[in-house]
């Protein structure tokens, strides 16, 4: 620890980014629409927020270990089991499955981590959702590397499933420190859900990750329709995407501790809004791949300056929070590709692009209202 916790996290978002780039190839191998195409993360998006709901919950208890090892080895075989499925409806399946089970790697891991180091919250958890968006980041090459060699879309997620395993014997040759009991060890679900720090900093991640993920998931698809460009060009679009994401995230885990917790994530915001809207008007390519790099910039600070305000309300019970504001991660997960899936059938992409910069405006008015009366 913390890095275990790092790579955890990363190589769960890892198998999230595979789906995006892998979109396009999978919609050509099984003739699929935009509205289909987006069930597939909104399946691995509904048993994530079950998964992770339940792997943060365990982590603070004292089988933590044996809980997260039995989810490394069932991660890995539905890795394996998803690269070979014959048919949409097999792929649906196994996306349930490999989500519900491998989606609490993240959440223990970053809950054990933040009991370790509670004093490093803000710093940690801005280098644990670095790493992750360094799995997205790779994710994106796995695919363009993988047919540049020759093969398809499957080869990158039997490769992942070696990692995990990997994964598996780190944690088995950690030693983990025994849960942390404290004045809100008997702390209830329903309680945090009624707290309204709580809720609005939920609320907040909800949106956050919309805004990523709404974008990153169908920028390939964006790139190959209205742009033109080969796979490769279009896997590189999202690598670059997420280079800012990383960029932002490890300022952010660098930020001076005077400034404010909620201006940073909603000046990240306001330059993704003026960003995005660049990037939409703007066909020149290198300029729409800069766009793509600001962009990610400007999302980067949300999640993890969102998870260190609610993590940091019930210390004590990092696992439950975590479980709780990870599920509405997972939630909003599930919400946003398919409804930008569904605008992008109707209307198009571009225009479902412009539906999520809409939507970033009162999130933005949000953030600065909290901060004023923090």
């Amino acid at each position: 620890m913390p890095w275990t916790a790092f790579f955890a996290n990363g190589l769960w978002v890892l198998v999230i980014g595979l789906m995006g780039p892998s979109v396009p190839f999978i919609i050509e191998e099984f003739s699929l629409d935009y509205q289909q195409a987006g069930l597939i993360f909104t399946i691995l998006s509904i048993s994530s927020f079950i998964g992770t709901f339940i792997g943060g919950w365990v982590s603070d208890y004292r089988r933590r270990k044996i809980f997260w090892l039995a989810f490394l080895i069932l991660l890995a075989a539905g890795l394996a089991a998803y690269g070979t499925a014959a048919s949409f409806f097999m792929l649906l399946v196994t996306v349930f499955f490999m989500s519900l089970f491998g989606s609490p790697i993240g959440a223990i891991g970053q809950s054990i981590m933040l009991q370790i180091f509670p004093a490093k919250r803000g710093r940690y958890l801005s280098l644990s959702t670095m790493f992750a968006a360094a799995g997205s980041f790779i994710a994106p090459l796995m695919i363009s590397l993988v047919y540049l060699a020759g093969l398809n879309w499957r080869a990158a997620f039997y490769l992942t499933s070696i990692m995990v395993i990997g994964l598996f014997f780190l944690v088995l040759l950690s030693k983990l420190p025994q849960p942390t009991i404290g004045k809100h060890s008997s702390l209830s679900v329903f309680r945090l859900f009624i707290d309204k720090r709580i809720m609005f900093t939920g609320i907040m991640i909800f949106f956050g990750v919309g805004f990523d993920l709404g974008f990153s998931f169908w920028l390939a698809e964006y790139f190959i329709t209205y742009a033109g460009t080969a796979a490769e060009i279009s896997g590189f679009a999202v690598g670059c995407y997420l280079a800012g994401v990383i960029t932002g995230r490890y300022i952010n885990s660098r930020k001076p501790e005077h400034i404010s917790g909620w201006l940073l994530p909603a000046a990240g915001i306001g330059l993704a809004v003026v960003s995005l809207l660049l990037f939409l008007n703007i066909s020149i390519i290198p300029l729409k791949l800069l766009f793509c790099i600001l962009y990610g910039l400007g999302i980067a600070p949300v999640f993890p300056s969102m998870m260190a305000h609610g993590t940091a309300y019930y210390p004590e019970r990092s696992g439950a929070v975590t479980a709780v504001l990870f599920s509405i991660m997972s939630l909003s997960g599930a919400v946003f590709p398919v409804v930008i899936g569904i605008i992008g059938r109707s209307l198009g992409i571009e225009q479902a692009y412009y539906t999520l910069l809409l939507m970033m405006i009162p999130v933005v008015i949000g953030m600065l209202v909290r901060k004023r009366f923090s």
